[in-house]
């Protein structure tokens, strides 16, 4: 039986048009997205290609970021090419570019309809039509401000504390969704029920370490008990198991969806 999807995208880009994508990134989490950026989620010592391969069969588009560098990466045109043979066989629009430059699109993917964000003044408009495409997710939570400002001292709390214990490492993060067994499935399910505004985080950043299953929520809990009153067992579980950088791309995640790193107007 096929996966149920989780409203993933891939984002293929180069690694020159960093803050256009950090950007696109962000929006798109805050819509409810899940992003795929191969510069986070493979550790070093991956398999590239392997884990490439994986994390294109497992979303619901590849959004192809078309620029000066990008048409020149011998990467891209490999992972596009993955990307457009699982179009051919599903028959369907898996593919969305955008451009970014003044440039041609690749032979590959001439003749399809792109997003045009060229021109900085109509950004807004061009993501809305990309919006469009990928289809309904479920809203974003409304807060007060009061209740924002509320979470987002939470999360600086306990970002600076997971960036703490990562200093040292030059690890690249990695998603492991679709790889868990029932009984985690099950306990993520419950933790949905408890907080359903997480629940498109949980299921694809929640992570299993020695038995326990750790979500959004379970993580905020924990390690701002741990900030008030002393060490919580969690804190010594991310370490003993190297969990840090999954306990940092959860709440990369969770900052872009709720834009906690942006200030409240």
């Amino acid at each position: 039986m096929k996966k149920k999807r989780l409203n993933k995208i891939f984002l293929s880009h180069s690694h020159a048009d960093k803050s256009f994508v950090q950007r696109l990134t962000a929006d798109l989490r805050h819509k409810g997205y899940i992003v795929w950026l191969d510069e986070a989620e493979i550790r070093v010592g991956d398999s590239l290609i392997g884990k490439i391969r994986e994390a294109i069969d497992n979303v619901d588009y590849v959004i192809a970021v078309i620029s000066q560098s990008s048409i020149q990466s011998e990467w891209v045109k490999h992972e596009l090419d993955i990307a457009m043979n699982i179009e051919i066989q599903q028959k369907k629009v898996f593919v969305l570019p955008i451009l970014i430059d003044d440039v041609d699109l690749p032979g590959f993917l001439k003749g399809k309809l792109y997003a045009d964000f060229r021109n900085n003044d109509f950004y807004e408009k061009e993501l809305e039509k990309v919006l469009q495409k990928l289809g309904p997710v479920p809203e974003s939570p409304s807060y007060s401000k009061e209740q924002f400002n509320k979470l987002k001292a939470e999360y600086e709390e306990v970002k600076a504390f997971v960036d703490f214990h990562i200093q040292a490492t030059e690890q690249y993060m990695k998603i492991k969704s679709g790889q868990r067994s029932p009984d985690v499935q099950s306990e993520i399910e419950k933790a949905n029920k408890e907080h359903p505004e997480f629940a498109h985080i949980n299921n694809a950043y929640a992570f299993e370490m020695k038995g326990m299953v750790v979500t959004l929520g379970y993580l905020l809990w924990a390690l701002n008990k741990s900030k008030r009153r002393g060490a919580h067992p969690l804190e010594a579980l991310l370490t003993l198991e190297n969990k840090w950088l999954e306990a940092q791309v959860m709440l990369k995640a969770y900052s872009d969806y709720l834009r906690l790193d942006r200030k409240k107007n």
